[in-house]
């Protein structure tokens, strides 16, 4: 490894330990880490703005700011800060950026931005443990629809996690360049299926893995909460305390596709499914994903109980919503 990659990826691991990312990740449930917040805590401006031809910029001055265009992904919004960030924190120059492809030919300052970037967001200990959460493994990983879900838990694109993974040397480049064959739309229709679905939307399949997370979905992304069940004894799970919550919720079959039974990807006959929405929720408030199985005709404690929990993002042009709320909670201290 290069000597300036080395201390792009050493800063990084400083910044994620010292920001409180380490602790927000680890302790308190999240499973990605917040570039917008790393940002508020360094004291450096987050602007969201749509731009002609910028993903997004660093401004190097007495209070240092970074741009990032407001209508693209949040995957590449989040990658773009974090790219941004390391600019400001390898102690560059002011600049701007059309890509985040930069290769070897690159100049040594989007070089040591871009393997910041990657160190920041998915440093190694916190894809271990997103893949742990889920079982998944590096076998598992290589299929699209795990891969599409783990990035959404890292809150970076599907390409980009397929090149962290790379970096990290649990898939191999020829692996990279078969899933990057693979489009995230035709992801979100093998998931949902025959079902409606707005391919501009991510759509998250929440399982068992996830219990006791907190996720972080951005405003208007579908939810399919998958779980076991036990109908041939009678149980059926709950959807009051998710409608309780403010969501919408609708049944939705699991396909009897054979190839589906043995494949843990996808789960079983022996699975419910629910398509899960929110036409309201509250920006950056964390929403409880409760169910339980219970047999409908009895009084007694339930056979299965899941919960975790979804704090739904805002993206849209102006600060970041995480920025907004300091703003506020500043001027009401005064």
């Amino acid at each position: 490894m290069l000597p300036h990659i080395k201390d792009a990826t050493a800063r990084a691991f400083e910044v994620y330990r010292e920001s409180g990312a380490k602790e927000r990740v680890e302790q308190d449930g999240y499973t990605r880490v917040d570039p917008f917040l790393v940002a508020l805590n360094a004291q450096v401006t987050v602007l969201l703005r749509p731009l002609e031809k910028l993903l997004g910029a660093f401004i190097r001055d007495e209070r240092s700011g970074i741009l990032i265009n407001s209508e693209r992904p949040a995957g590449l919004i989040h990658m773009t800060c974090a790219h941004e960030l390391g600019h400001y924190f390898m102690g560059h120059s002011s600049t701007g950026d059309e890509s985040l492809d930069y290769g070897s030919t690159a100049s040594r300052q989007e070089i040591e931005a871009d393997w910041f970037s990657y160190q920041l967001m998915v440093p190694r200990r916190l894809l271990a443990a997103n893949m742990r959460r889920r079982q998944w493994t590096t076998h598992t990983v290589r299929h699209p629809v795990v891969l599409y879900q783990l990035a959404l838990r890292l809150g970076i694109s599907y390409s980009a996690t397929i090149w962290s993974l790379v970096r990290h040397q649990l898939i191999s480049r020829t692996d990279a360049t078969s899933l990057l064959q693979v489009r995230p739309a035709e992801i979100k229709k093998d998931i949902l299926e025959s079902h409606d679905i707005d391919l501009h939307k991510d759509v998250w399949l929440i399982e068992e893995g996830d219990r006791n997370c907190v996720l972080e979905p951005r405003i208007g992304d579908q939810l399919v909460v998958r779980l076991k069940r036990h109908a041939s004894a009678g149980y059926l799970w709950s959807i009051d305390e998710l409608v309780s919550e403010g969501f919408h919720v609708r049944p939705i079959a699991v396909s009897p596709d054979p190839h589906r039974d043995a494949d843990p990807i996808f789960g079983s006959e022996g699975a419910a499914e629910f398509l899960v929405s929110h036409e309201a929720p509250k920006a950056d408030v964390a929403a409880l994903i409760a169910m339980k199985e219970t047999r409908p005709w009895e009084n007694e404690e339930p056979a299965s109980r899941f919960e975790t929990k979804a704090q739904f993002e805002a993206i849209s042009p102006g600060l970041t919503s995480i920025a907004k709320r300091k703003l506020l909670e500043g001027s009401l201290d005064a």
